[in-house]
């Protein structure tokens, strides 16, 4: 009796220990596992649940990947993808590389660039003809290669799917609706302030005439009613040959644009190249595709302030 009496007090105690363990630990546990497509989804969704309790926003694409025209999914991927309670993605054909696994979660994944309409038709003889879709994006469908998908890297279009976000997870999370809602009116007005700084760039009626390094900036460039004469390069892994070298060249020449725009997740010796020898200026802007993920809530409003603030400097000097 006395072993059995020990063997009680020892149980109850362990167990006493255990369940507050067991039950904190349920507590810390996230309410809703929300994954992120891209670097930029990743981005905007964590500005739209800043602050918000018992979320866990996580990334699918490593951040410095890019944009993933050519991913090749891991099982770690697909494996995400099957656990989370809400994936965001991009759209426009972005995440093609997924389309099979994201197909299988059907109501689990928010399209935003499906969400964008009128909107996005809005930019419509705004943006430059590209390569084609096959050059551009190889082996994905004609439909998807319809819209340049690079729709984040504009503050218009951003501050759009930051709402769609920010509904989206307002549904699934009624607690937290007000929060959601307030972060994407937050970034809503970060994101006015600076199309209001953009429109400001060319307070004369003037359109700058710029040349773009990649499509990634094409709706930053439309947002600030920039004349886009063309793109030099169609992909990170596209290093233009020796003759196209000398047609850009010729091209630049002859139309001299005001600025020539990079990106920063681009090398810019072609661009250094054109640079130098046409005698235009250069300006390497962040497009967001990729970065670093030790960075605050508010990242995507910093690099984009920060993009606007080069512009204003330079174009105060080259208009």
């Amino acid at each position: 009796m006395k072993f059995l009496s020990l063997f009680f007090a020892v149980f109850l105690t362990i167990f006493s220990f255990a369940c507050p363990q067991r039950a904190a630990a349920a507590q810390a546990a996230p309410t809703l596992n929300v994954l992120a497509s891209t670097y930029p989804m990743w981005l905007l969704t964590r500005a739209v649940t800043a602050g918000v309790p018992d979320v866990e926003v996580r990334l699918l694409v490593a951040s410095g990947t890019g944009c993933p025209h050519d991913y090749a999914p891991t099982p770690a991927d697909l494996l995400r993808i099957e656990q989370a309670d809400l994936i965001i993605i991009n759209g426009l054909g972005m995440e093609d590389a997924f389309r099979d696994a994201l197909a299988r979660r059907g109501t689990h994944v928010l399209d935003c660039g499906a969400s964008l309409g009128e909107t996005l038709a809005g930019y419509a003889g705004k943006l430059p003809a590209v390569a084609s879709c096959g050059q551009r994006h190889h082996d994905h469908d004609h439909a998807a290669c319809e819209a340049n998908p690079h729709v984040f890297a504009g503050p218009r279009l951003a501050a759009r799917m930051a709402g769609s976000i920010a509904e989206e997870l307002a549904r699934r999370d009624m607690s937290h609706a007000g929060q959601y809602r307030e972060n994407a009116a937050r970034f809503a007005a970060g994101m006015q302030d600076l199309l209001q700084r953009l429109r400001q760039l060319t307070p004369q009626g003037a359109r700058p005439r710029v040349l773009l390094q990649h499509d990634a900036l094409a709706y930053l460039a439309a947002d600030a009613g920039f004349e886009v004469l063309g793109i030099v390069q169609a992909a990170s892994s596209d290093a233009p040959t020796a003759s196209h070298l000398m047609q850009l060249l010729a091209d630049a020449r002859e139309k001299r644009p005001d600025l020539l725009l990079g990106e920063e997740q681009f090398t810019d010796r072609t661009m250094r190249m054109l640079a130098q020898e046409a005698d235009i200026p250069l300006l390497c802007l962040d497009s967001l595709a990729s970065g670093p993920e030790d960075v605050p809530a508010d990242q995507y409003l910093r690099v984009m302030q920060n993009n606007v603030s080069l512009l204003e400097e330079r174009l105060a000097h080259s208009l």
